[in-house]
Protein backbone atom coordinates (compact mmCIF):
# COMPACT_ATOMS: atom_id res chain seq x y z
CA UNK A 1 0.00 0.00 0.00
CA UNK A 2 1.65 3.29 -1.08
CA UNK A 3 2.33 5.77 1.74
CA UNK A 4 0.21 8.46 0.03
CA UNK A 5 -2.76 6.21 -0.78
CA UNK A 6 -6.25 6.97 0.62
CA UNK A 7 -6.16 3.72 2.58
CA UNK A 8 -2.94 4.72 4.33
CA UNK A 9 -4.29 8.15 5.19
CA UNK A 10 -7.45 6.57 6.58
CA UNK A 11 -5.45 4.19 8.77
CA UNK A 12 -3.29 7.01 10.11
CA UNK A 13 -6.26 9.26 10.86
CA UNK A 14 -8.20 6.40 12.34
CA UNK A 15 -5.34 5.33 14.61
CA UNK A 16 -4.89 8.84 16.03
CA UNK A 17 -8.62 9.34 16.51
CA UNK A 18 -9.02 5.90 18.07
CA UNK A 19 -6.37 6.58 20.72
CA UNK A 20 -7.80 10.04 21.46
CA UNK A 21 -11.42 8.90 21.71
CA UNK A 22 -10.61 5.84 23.82
CA UNK A 23 -8.72 8.05 26.28
CA UNK A 24 -11.66 10.48 26.34
CA UNK A 25 -14.04 7.55 26.87
CA UNK A 26 -11.96 6.08 29.70
CA UNK A 27 -11.40 9.29 31.65
CA UNK A 28 -14.64 11.19 30.91
CA UNK A 29 -17.39 8.93 29.56
CA UNK A 30 -16.80 5.69 31.48
CA UNK A 31 -19.20 6.26 34.37
CA UNK A 32 -21.88 7.78 32.16
CA UNK A 33 -21.54 4.88 29.70
CA UNK A 34 -22.14 2.35 32.48
CA UNK A 35 -25.21 4.24 33.71
CA UNK A 36 -26.67 4.33 30.20
CA UNK A 37 -25.86 0.65 29.67
CA UNK A 38 -27.56 -0.31 32.94
CA UNK A 39 -30.69 1.77 32.31
CA UNK A 40 -31.09 0.64 28.69
CA UNK A 41 -30.51 -2.99 29.66
CA UNK A 42 -33.13 -2.80 32.40
CA UNK A 43 -35.59 -1.22 29.96
CA UNK A 44 -35.02 -3.88 27.31
CA UNK A 45 -35.24 -6.61 29.96
CA UNK A 46 -38.58 -5.28 31.24
CA UNK A 47 -39.99 -4.88 27.72
CA UNK A 48 -38.91 -8.40 26.74
CA UNK A 49 -39.71 -10.45 29.84
CA UNK A 50 -42.10 -8.18 31.76
CA UNK A 51 -41.76 -6.41 35.08
CA UNK A 52 -42.76 -9.54 37.04
CA UNK A 53 -39.33 -11.06 36.44
CA UNK A 54 -37.80 -8.48 38.78
CA UNK A 55 -34.75 -6.32 38.44
CA UNK A 56 -31.90 -7.71 36.36
CA UNK A 57 -29.02 -5.49 37.59
CA UNK A 58 -28.17 -4.21 41.04
CA UNK A 59 -25.21 -1.86 41.34
CA UNK A 60 -23.75 -3.17 44.60
CA UNK A 61 -20.76 -0.81 44.38
CA UNK A 62 -18.87 1.39 41.97
CA UNK A 63 -16.68 -1.58 41.04
CA UNK A 64 -19.24 -4.33 40.40
CA UNK A 65 -22.80 -5.18 39.42
CA UNK A 66 -24.89 -8.06 40.70
CA UNK A 67 -26.94 -9.69 37.95
CA UNK A 68 -29.96 -11.87 38.71
CA UNK A 69 -31.19 -14.08 35.85
CA UNK A 70 -34.45 -16.00 36.42
CA UNK A 71 -33.91 -19.66 35.63
CA UNK A 72 -35.74 -22.79 36.77
CA UNK A 73 -33.71 -25.94 37.38
CA UNK A 74 -33.02 -28.49 40.11
CA UNK A 75 -29.80 -29.39 41.88
CA UNK A 76 -29.85 -33.17 42.27
CA UNK A 77 -29.32 -34.89 45.58
CA UNK A 78 -25.79 -35.79 46.60
CA UNK A 79 -23.82 -37.06 49.57
CA UNK A 80 -23.57 -33.54 50.97
CA UNK A 81 -27.17 -32.68 50.09
CA UNK A 82 -29.63 -35.51 50.66
CA UNK A 83 -32.61 -33.86 48.92
CA UNK A 84 -32.84 -32.11 45.56
CA UNK A 85 -33.08 -28.32 45.63
CA UNK A 86 -35.17 -26.20 43.24
CA UNK A 87 -33.46 -23.03 41.96
CA UNK A 88 -35.46 -20.11 40.58
CA UNK A 89 -32.72 -17.63 39.71
CA UNK A 90 -28.95 -17.31 39.45
CA UNK A 91 -27.03 -14.37 40.90
CA UNK A 92 -23.47 -13.51 39.95
CA UNK A 93 -21.21 -10.46 40.12
CA UNK A 94 -19.57 -8.71 37.15
CA UNK A 95 -16.52 -6.56 37.88
CA UNK A 96 -16.12 -3.09 36.42
CA UNK A 97 -13.30 -4.06 33.95
CA UNK A 98 -15.61 -6.72 32.48
CA UNK A 99 -18.48 -4.24 32.29
CA UNK A 100 -16.36 -1.75 30.37
CA UNK A 101 -16.02 -4.28 27.56
CA UNK A 102 -19.68 -3.61 26.70
CA UNK A 103 -19.23 0.16 26.27
CA UNK A 104 -16.07 0.73 24.22
CA UNK A 105 -17.56 -0.12 20.80
CA UNK A 106 -19.13 3.33 20.57
CA UNK A 107 -15.87 5.39 20.63
CA UNK A 108 -14.37 2.89 18.18
CA UNK A 109 -17.28 3.54 15.81
CA UNK A 110 -16.85 7.30 16.17
CA UNK A 111 -13.14 7.06 15.36
CA UNK A 112 -13.86 5.06 12.20
CA UNK A 113 -16.47 7.52 10.94
CA UNK A 114 -14.43 10.63 11.75
CA UNK A 115 -11.50 9.17 9.83
CA UNK A 116 -13.68 8.41 6.79
CA UNK A 117 -13.88 10.83 3.85
CA UNK A 118 -16.83 13.14 3.24
CA UNK A 119 -17.80 15.41 6.14
CA UNK A 120 -21.18 16.17 4.54
CA UNK A 121 -22.12 12.49 4.65
CA UNK A 122 -21.20 12.16 8.33
CA UNK A 123 -24.29 13.26 10.36
CA UNK A 124 -26.66 10.53 9.13
CA UNK A 125 -24.32 7.54 9.59
CA UNK A 126 -23.01 9.00 12.86
CA UNK A 127 -26.46 9.25 14.43
CA UNK A 128 -27.96 6.03 13.05
CA UNK A 129 -24.78 4.03 13.63
CA UNK A 130 -24.40 5.26 17.21
CA UNK A 131 -27.93 4.05 17.98
CA UNK A 132 -27.23 0.68 16.36
CA UNK A 133 -23.95 0.25 18.24
CA UNK A 134 -25.62 1.18 21.56
CA UNK A 135 -28.41 -1.34 20.94
CA UNK A 136 -25.82 -3.94 20.04
CA UNK A 137 -23.93 -3.34 23.30
CA UNK A 138 -27.14 -3.81 25.28
CA UNK A 139 -27.91 -7.01 23.35
CA UNK A 140 -24.42 -8.34 23.95
CA UNK A 141 -24.70 -7.69 27.69
CA UNK A 142 -28.05 -9.52 27.83
CA UNK A 143 -26.54 -12.42 25.88
CA UNK A 144 -23.54 -12.49 28.21
CA UNK A 145 -25.81 -12.61 31.28
CA UNK A 146 -27.86 -15.44 29.78
CA UNK A 147 -24.83 -17.48 28.73
CA UNK A 148 -23.14 -17.02 32.11
CA UNK A 149 -26.30 -18.07 33.96
CA UNK A 150 -26.73 -21.16 31.81
CA UNK A 151 -23.10 -22.10 32.37
CA UNK A 152 -23.57 -21.88 36.15
CA UNK A 153 -26.84 -23.84 35.95
CA UNK A 154 -25.14 -26.60 33.98
CA UNK A 155 -22.44 -26.89 36.65
CA UNK A 156 -24.88 -26.89 39.57
CA UNK A 157 -27.26 -29.39 37.98
CA UNK A 158 -24.31 -31.65 37.11
CA UNK A 159 -25.15 -31.69 33.41
CA UNK A 160 -22.09 -32.88 31.51
CA UNK A 161 -23.30 -32.43 27.94
CA UNK A 162 -20.04 -31.73 26.09
CA UNK A 163 -21.78 -30.24 23.06
CA UNK A 164 -23.81 -27.83 25.19
CA UNK A 165 -20.75 -26.84 27.22
CA UNK A 166 -18.76 -26.20 24.06
CA UNK A 167 -21.59 -24.08 22.64
CA UNK A 168 -21.75 -22.00 25.84
CA UNK A 169 -18.00 -21.39 25.81
CA UNK A 170 -18.05 -20.50 22.11
CA UNK A 171 -20.99 -18.13 22.62
CA UNK A 172 -19.18 -16.42 25.48
CA UNK A 173 -16.10 -16.03 23.27
CA UNK A 174 -18.14 -14.42 20.47
CA UNK A 175 -20.03 -12.08 22.80
CA UNK A 176 -16.96 -10.84 24.69
CA UNK A 177 -13.99 -11.14 22.34
CA UNK A 178 -15.26 -11.05 18.74
CA UNK A 179 -18.49 -9.15 18.09
CA UNK A 180 -17.61 -5.97 20.08
CA UNK A 181 -14.46 -5.53 17.96
CA UNK A 182 -15.91 -6.39 14.55
CA UNK A 183 -19.33 -4.74 14.82
CA UNK A 184 -18.19 -1.05 14.71
CA UNK A 185 -16.31 -1.66 11.45
CA UNK A 186 -19.19 -3.63 9.91
CA UNK A 187 -21.78 -0.98 10.83
CA UNK A 188 -19.54 1.85 9.59
CA UNK A 189 -18.98 0.13 6.25
CA UNK A 190 -22.70 -0.59 5.89
CA UNK A 191 -23.78 3.01 6.55
CA UNK A 192 -20.98 5.12 5.05
CA UNK A 193 -20.73 4.83 1.27
CA UNK A 194 -17.61 7.00 1.03
CA UNK A 195 -15.77 4.67 3.39
CA UNK A 196 -16.71 1.63 1.31
CA UNK A 197 -15.56 3.37 -1.87
CA UNK A 198 -12.27 4.39 -0.34
CA UNK A 199 -11.38 1.01 1.12
CA UNK A 200 -12.65 -1.35 -1.56
CA UNK A 201 -13.37 0.27 -4.91
CA UNK A 202 -10.07 2.11 -5.17
CA UNK A 203 -8.17 -0.96 -4.06
CA UNK A 204 -9.84 -2.94 -6.83
CA UNK A 205 -9.00 -0.26 -9.40
CA UNK A 206 -5.32 -0.01 -8.42
CA UNK A 207 -2.98 -1.93 -10.75
CA UNK A 208 -0.67 -4.57 -9.45
CA UNK A 209 2.71 -3.34 -8.16
CA UNK A 210 5.00 -2.73 -11.10
CA UNK A 211 2.20 -2.80 -13.63
CA UNK A 212 2.52 0.92 -14.36
CA UNK A 213 6.19 0.68 -15.16
CA UNK A 214 5.92 -2.43 -17.26
CA UNK A 215 7.01 -1.55 -20.83
CA UNK A 216 4.54 -2.25 -23.56
CA UNK A 217 5.80 -3.28 -26.98
CA UNK A 218 3.56 -2.54 -29.94
CA UNK A 219 2.83 -5.50 -32.12
CA UNK A 220 4.60 -5.43 -35.45
CA UNK A 221 2.24 -5.55 -38.35
CA UNK A 222 3.09 -7.82 -41.21
CA UNK A 223 3.57 -5.86 -44.45
CA UNK A 224 0.84 -6.33 -46.97
CA UNK A 225 1.89 -8.12 -50.14
CA UNK A 226 -0.49 -7.80 -53.02
CA UNK A 227 1.08 -10.82 -54.82
CA UNK A 228 -0.07 -13.26 -52.15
Amino acid sequence: MPPDSPQTRFLLRGSVLLVALLLFWWFVLANASLVVLRDCTELCWALTFGSETGKLITATSAEAWTVRVPMEFTIPASSEQPAPVSIHSIDFDIARPDLMAFTFSLPVYWAILLAAPGIRRLPGPLMIGSILVALLEVSLFLAFAEVSARHVAAQWSLQQDNVAQWFLRFSDYLVVNVIPYIAPFAIALALHRGLRDQLFRRVAEEPFPGARNRPTHPRKRRPYNSDE
